[in-house]
């Protein structure tokens, strides 16, 4: 090319840059065009494992060829830095430098307020507890060495009428209150039992005939006692089963009150397997036992052995406050821990399969009388404690009144500090489905909002601490009214109302009440937040995108948009990233 060309060239090419940059800024004061000047992609892993490392490293190269300009980092190894191999350091500095050749801004996830099992497998006994209320014990000899225990009087525990299902009359099985479309979806099966000689088969596509409902379930009532913990359980066999999640157990009180929050137990193809969730029954005094399918889809199951019992001290939490205590049954002798009964302690405690994860299916606590004790063989107990829930798969959420609590994530904070130096936080506050139920918590008089709130700022606090002039992110949805911050949300034991008055204006918030958008977006701007639009979820499609870019229109705090992927699905990155660059222009 000519030097006189070449000039032109230049010189046209430094104008047209000039303009894209005038309109640009233009565009950043046009109230009604978001710019999403930053551009996150959400990123799960664990990088312990070299492998994530690379494919780490390859998402970071293909999030900057697509534009994106931050990662969020979410390693449950965060939470357990003080135990950690050196090696994964390393890894992390891997990561760190490829981020830093790339220009992507790593923002590490702190703070596991809700999905808290990371953080509990410092100490299990902060998790959350729901209270056991004046469980009746009795004293018994003990069958494996000499001395006297007090174990649990089963006298009045709750029985289910056919609970093996062996009583039906053709299709219909007796003692039940209600059976979904027998002899059509719902059948008596005298060829398949786990034990007995009668099932449950559970077939939706039927025998072809007109079905009342869509679902296909049994239910049977039983009345329970107020604050205990019961175990419902039952065999489930499965054949080519779908859609996956359509099984559920639910136990439901009164107005429909749902106790009940785990799943995901049945593949589509399971040999018979026992399955099991562990609920407390707070104020109820009678229950709703479901157990079926809740959507029409190819396969059958089959149910064998519905059983309801009470749990006898299996996760009892031991912590200031989740006090233990153990009465006569007339309530006027406090019997004392250490002089009339040894410590009681279940060693299993969050700690099965390893460190932080919870599971019932394990003796639990004993009430070992000690020598010179005055309880004698056939006096009876009351036996008040205290123990976490699981929802929604393993989700264990931990106290948020408790001081280690704090202490544990100031732990965190200062390592994650140390090992990225980053210029953001992101907060892991979500779906907190379990608040305000134990005695630290209750005692303060403090609505869970209000709890919450406290919470918020205090982790705020700790982050400036270590890092000041650090930003803040948070996930929206535990201070969003038109999302999670409610009345009584899953167990939460009253209000989340006002949660977000903890949220100083300064914290970003991570939007992503796609069902509520348009609302929830108006609302953290009006209290002055600035906005990360956290959609995608998952989609096949830009239509979410296109949703959420329609609700942030006219507003003008939105400071960009994260790709957010719970099943590593990164198909429509650059697709994403295209549109959201779009946007700017």
């Amino acid at each position: 090319m000519p030097a006189s060309s070449r000039q032109r060239f230049l010189i046209g090419i430094a104008i047209a840059g000039f303009l894209v940059a005038t309109l640009d800024s233009a565009h950043a004061d046009q109230p009604g065009k978001p710019r999403y000047q930053e551009r996150w992609v959400y990123c799960s892993t664990n990088l312990q494992v070299d492998r994530s490392v690379q494919e780490t490293i390859a998402r970071i190269i293909r999030a900057k060829n697509a534009g994106y300009t931050t990662m969020l980092l979410a390693d449950y190894k965060l939470q357990i830095l003080d135990r950690v191999p050196d090696f994964y350091f390393r890894n992390v500095e891997k990561v760190r430098q490829a981020a830093d050749r790339a220009g992507i801004e790593l923002v590490p996830a702190v703070f596991p307020i809700g999905y808290s099992n990371g953080l509990l497998s410092h100490d299990p006994n902060l998790a959350e507890g729901l209270p056991v209320v004046d469980q009746p014990f009795v004293i018994r000899r003990r069958k494996d060495a000499p001395g006297l225990e007090a174990v649990l009087d089963t006298s009045d525990s709750p029985r289910l009428p056919n609970g093996d299902l062996e009583k039906a009359r053709g299709d219909r099985f007796e003692g039940l209150a209600f059976q979904d479309n027998p002899g059509v979806a719902t059948f008596a099966d005298r060829q398949v039992a786990h034990h007995g000689k009668v099932s449950c088969r559970i077939e939706p596509a039927g025998n072809g005939q007109p079905r009342e409902s869509t679902n296909s379930r049994l239910m049977v009532r039983v009345r329970v006692r107020p604050r205990t913990a019961y175990r419902l359980s039952c065999w489930a066999r499965t054949q080519d089963l779908g859609p996956a999640g359509a099984f559920r157990m639910l136990a439901l009180g009164s107005g429909g009150r749902q106790l009940t929050f785990q799943e995901g137990w049945l593949g589509p193809n399971e040999e018979w397997k026992k399955i099991e969730t562990v609920f407390n029954s707070l104020d109820q005094t009678e229950v709703n036992l479901y157990l079926g399918l809740w959507e029409t889809g190819p396969g059958k199951l089959w149910l064998d052995e519905i059983r309801i019992d009470e749990v006898p001290l299996i996760n009892v939490l031991r912590r200031p406050g989740c006090p233990i205590s153990v009465r006569s049954v007339d309530g006027r002798t406090t019997y004392r821990e250490g002089a009339d009964f040894e410590p009681v302690v279940d060693r299993a405690l969050g700690t099965v399969p390893w460190a932080g994860e919870y599971e019932f299916d394990h003796p639990g606590a004993r009430v070992l009388i000690r020598s010179g004790s005055k309880l004698r063989e056939g006096d009876r107990l009351q036996v008040s404690w205290y123990h976490p829930v699981i929802t929604v798969g393993s989700q264990v959420m931990c106290c948020l009144s408790e001081p280690k609590v704090e202490e544990l994530l100031l732990d965190q904070a200062r390592r994650v500090n140390q090992l990225f130096r980053p210029r953001t936080f992101f907060m892991s506050h979500d779906e907190i489905r379990v608040a305000n139920g134990c005695r630290a918590c209750r005692d303060r008089g403090l609505t869970p909002g209000q709890l919450l709130a406290e919470n918020t700022r205090r982790c705020v606090r700790i982050l400036q601490s270590v890092n000041p002039g650090a930003r803040v992110v948070v996930w929206s949805d535990m201070f969003d009214p038109h999302h999670n911050a409610i009345d009584h949300y899953y167990l939460v034991n009253g209000t989340l109302h006002g949660s977000w008055e903890g949220l100083p204006k300064d914290v970003i918030v991570a939007n992503w009440n796609r069902g509520h958008a348009r609302e929830s977006l108006r609302f953290f701007e009006r209290r002055g937040h600035r906005q990360i639009i956290a959609g995608y979820y998952d989609a096949d499609d830009l239509s979410n995108f296109r949703d959420w870019d329609a609700a942030a229109q006219g507003l003008t705090q939105v400071l960009g948009f994260m790709y957010t992927t719970w099943s590593h699905r990164y198909d429509q990155l650059e697709a994403y990233g295209s549109a959201i660059a779009a946007s700017r222009r």
